[in-house]
């Protein structure tokens, strides 16, 4: 698949030069070359910016780059070397043709020497080939290609109008050097550190290529240096055939050694080495890389987890990290402040979810002591369907990147564990995706991954997918109400939250604009991220609800920091007991839309982050309620003389807290209903205050969460309440938790269901497709969003009035027979629906209205017009 060098590593930092004066022009995929654009001759070129990442449409999807540099003054070896390209890269050197890189994350290269002149001319091919059938889609972009976190998210299922089109990156989104070298270089260098007691031994294997078509005599020196205490070097002399590979081992034993720890538990303390290759006498090439010695066990199975850094157990306090859809503005300095973000956050992991970043990124994780999931840019499903010669492409890129990656992130102590596929379509995340899942898509493949991925790093656990043993639990949100949360039993979340728009002051409402009102679909919000549907459900409504654009901001963000912190909490009373981590789904937007994150794409914090700190802190108190009636969109309610039931959770994962300490609370109620006459004198009799005091005996950092006691409470007034508690110790409080709820003899009656959105509708009912005659309704749905399942079709009303005990079936292939509980809605194909009426409708125009759920794409009220 790629007939070039793999270059993970710059081969000599002080003898590179990178190339500029670049120009571009751009084709439609797959044409170009018979117009001799690979010569550079031909074409209208114009000036271009490399490194850029650029966007593909479907019938632009091709850029073509040229330049032109003189043959360097170098008696050695000269190599092209790529940063990073997206998708597939062509590269010719004065009309030839070099070869060939599929994949965007990973650097590579070609050796010029034999082929430069005085003058050259170097032309670059990016292709991106834009895919709209999502399923069937065969190309590793991971969530550039899919998925809800992008522009134009694959939710608004191409139902935009222009301009908004659906692209993909393309280009040359990384500098393009060129590096002076001898005649062997270092692939890559692959470190495999432990400790035994006080000492390190370290594994350190070289992959040497021998470029000269002679054999080559040489000296490989490993120098591992600390902080502190002297260098170590350790010589190894090689001979290698000429245009021949060869490794070379050397084991290196460091007294005194220092442990890598993840921050909280203390310093990531590191160690560099330099593998620097003689040849002759003569520097041929110098690589350097680091390392830490730590020791990482996770288990990872659907009967449990476990996660134990250095030995000790470890709940992971993370969030999926994607910081933007624009690679090329990425670097350092961002992911240094995301990372003190992090912190900041009390997280002490990050998942960096269907994607790979720049390796700077895992550089500064190292440094940061944060603790990450390297997942492969896989997300969602691939080659349904697909042709035997599509499938096998898919399948040979997928075990390219697999090498690429562990080649390029294996020397990495933050990296903790290797992801294959983020929400494939065969576990148990993917259910919705009907047939899909059914025939379990992708399994083998992924499986294989996972097999490849510690074949090549068997220091580190791989997950086949994930969404598999661990969790994805939109609870709140996309898949049920929050108040299920209190009720699931994950093993580890690896994704959980909710929608919120910018913050009021955000620069990023530069981009989307404030105009107010704004339609319910509103085009640019949509491709902003907006999901209206779940919005009219699960979250705070839709626009046409709010007075203000201010009103509907400062409701969605307590919505958001309402089910990030309730989320966070159930996840951390359950510590180690069921649940391991929890990873909130984002840290930030990867673009300035209507996200996840806990901080806007101007890390503009929302709510949410404030919430996600306190609940995430080290040491935790919980005041858990139960026996609640859930209050819409969000908080507690009891009726009166119903217990009120609250937990006091103590959960530490602060190693330096520990000992005698106690919990004190407070119950009482701060508004009550507006009342007069004798219920304000029955009112005062029946309000109650409590309080009280229990002690604890704290947990330590490495056990499960204390339920440090139970409340029960008959409170029969009417109102909003509010619980205060406090955990001290040695005169100083340690911790404190609020709950607000109500007590009320009427709590909020059910939302009226949402209609579903018109441009949703559109896609899954065939229009004017109803019929009326002899007492039977028929009409036509047509999914034309992605496969799915018909999970639910009930709540019919003809012409406004509903239709008591409807009978309904559906036709297939093999005849008419009554809906089921699931139906498959394939992409695309008919399913003829039939409701026998109870009675006569008459002639004319008639409407059908019924309440239909086809989960992870809509759910709500559709109507149908047609005609008897």
């Amino acid at each position: 698949m790629n007939d070039c060098l793999f270059l993970p590593h710059r081969q000599s930092p002080a003898r590179v030069r990178v190339l500029a004066g670049w120009e571009s022009c751009w084709s439609p995929l797959g044409e170009g070359e018979a117009e001799g654009l690979h010569s550079g001759r031909s074409g209208r070129w114009s000036h271009v910016e490399v490194p850029a990442q650029q966007a593909a449409i479907e019938e632009r999807s091709a850029i073509w780059y040229r330049t032109h540099f003189p043959r360097p003054d170098h008696a050695g070896r000269v190599l092209l070397r790529f940063g990073g390209a997206f998708l597939a890269a062509n590269v010719w050197l004065n009309g030839r043709l070099l070869g060939s890189h599929y994949g965007y994350f990973a650097p590579f290269g070609f050796d010029l020497t034999p082929y430069l002149k005085p003058e050259n001319t170097l032309v670059v091919c990016c292709e991106s080939p834009v895919e709209t059938d999502l399923a069937a889609k065969r190309h590793l972009l991971g969530w550039f290609g899919d998925g809800d976190a992008r522009p134009y998210p694959a939710g608004a299922f191409f139902s935009l109008p222009e301009p908004y089109r659906w692209e993909v990156p393309v280009g040359l989104w990384r500098p393009v050097e060129l590096e002076y070298v001898d005649s062997v270089i270092v692939d890559w260098l692959r470190l495999r550190p432990r400790l035994e007691a006080d000492v390190g031994r370290l594994e350190a294997t070289a992959h040497l290529r021998n470029l000269d078509g002679r054999e080559m005599l040489g000296e490989l020196a490993v120098t591992v240096a600390g902080e502190a205490g002297a260098p170590i070097r350790i010589r190894r002399e090689f001979r290698i055939g000429g245009g021949l590979e060869q490794t070379v081992a050397v084991a290196v034993s460091v007294p005194g050694a220092r442990r890598w720890s993840p921050w909280r538990f203390g310093a990531a303390e590191s160690y560099t080495v330099e593998a620097a290759v003689t040849v002759g006498g003569r520097e041929s090439a110098v690589m350097n890389d680091g390392f830490g010695f730590r020791q990482v066990d996770l288990r990872a199975a659907h009967d449990g987890w476990q996660v134990r850094v250095n030995g000790r157990p470890m709940f992971l306090r993370g969030a999926c990290y994607m910081p933007g859809f624009r690679l090329d503005q990425l670097g350092p300095e961002r992911f240094r402040e995301d990372l003190r973000l992090a912190r900041a956050a009390n997280l002490d992991a990050l998942r960096v979810h269907a994607h790979v970043l720049p390796e700077e990124f895992y550089r500064e994780a190292d440094a940061a002591g944060m603790l990450v999931l390297a997942d492969l840019p896989l997300t969602l499903a691939y080659a349904y369907h697909a042709s035997a010669e599509d499938a096998r492409f898919f399948e040979a890129a997928v075990r390219a990147q697999v090498g690429e990656m562990a080649a390029m992130l294996g020397n990495r102590p933050s990296v903790v564990a290797w992801v294959a596929h983020d929400d494939p379509p065969w576990a148990s995340s993917g259910a919705d995706l009907a047939d899909v899942h059914a025939v379990r898509q992708n399994h083998t493949g992924d499986h294989g991954a996972k097999a490849l991925f510690e074949e090549l790093d068997p220091t580190r656990v791989a997950l086949a997918g994930s969404g598999d043993t661990d969790s994805h639990l939109f609870l709140g949100w996309r898949s049920g109400g929050w108040e299920q949360l209190a009720e699931a039993e994950p093993r580890l979340v690896s994704e959980y939250g909710a929608q919120a728009l910018p913050p009021a002051g955000s620069p990023v409402w530069e981009e989307l604009g404030r105009r107010w009102p704004v339609a319910d679909a509103d085009p640019a919000w949509l491709h902003a991220g907006f999901q209206p549907a779940v919005w009219a459900g699960a979250g705070v409504g839709l626009p046409s609800d709010y007075g203000s654009l201010e009103d509907y901001t400062e409701a969605a963000e307590d919505y958001q920091a309402f089910v990030v912190g309730y989320a966070t909490d159930q996840f951390r009373r359950r510590k180690f007991e069921q649940c391991w981590g929890a990873f909130v789904y984002h840290l930030v937007d990867a673009f300035p839309g209507i996200g996840f994150g806990m901080l806007d794409a101007a890390r503009q914090p929302r709510r949410a982050y404030a919430a996600l700190r306190e609940a995430m802190a080290p040491l935790r108190l919980i005041a858990d309620p139960a026996g609640f009636t859930p209050r819409r969109p969000a908080g507690f309610g009891y009726q009166p003389g119903q217990p009120v039931l609250v937990r006091l959770v103590v959960v530490n994962d602060d190693p330096g807290v520990s000992g005698a300490a106690r919990v004190r609370w407070w119950v009482g109620r701060r508004r009550a209903p507006e009342r007069s006459g004798l219920t304000v004198l029955r009112d005062a009799v029946r309000r109650k205050s409590y309080s009280g005091e229990v002690a604890v005996a704290l947990p330590t950092a490495f056990e499960p969460a204390l339920q440090a006691t139970a409340l029960s409470l008959p409170l029969d007034a009417e109102g909003d309440y509010r619980l205060e508690a406090e955990l001290a110790a040695g005169g100083r409080v340690l911790a404190e938790a609020v709950l607000d709820f109500t007590v009320a003899g009427e709590l909020e009656p059910a939302r009226p269901r949402p209609l579903v959105p018109g441009y949703l509708a559109e896609r899954l009912v065939a229009a004017g497709s109803l019929r009326v005659e002899d007492s039977v309704a028929r009409f036509t749905l047509v999914n034309r969003t992605r496969p799915a399942v018909l999970a639910g079709l009930s709540g019919l009303r003809l012409d406004g009035v509903a239709l008591a005990g409807a009978r309904v079936t559906v036709e297939t292939p093999s005849g008419r027979v009554p809906l089921a509980r699931q139906v498959d809605l394939p992409l695309g194909r008919p399913l003829p629906v039939h409701v026998e009426l109870d009675r006569e409708a008459g002639e004319g125009a008639h409407e059908l209205e019924f309440d239909i759920t086809v989960p992870g794409i809509a759910s709500g009220l559709l109507r149908v017009t047609g005609s008897a």
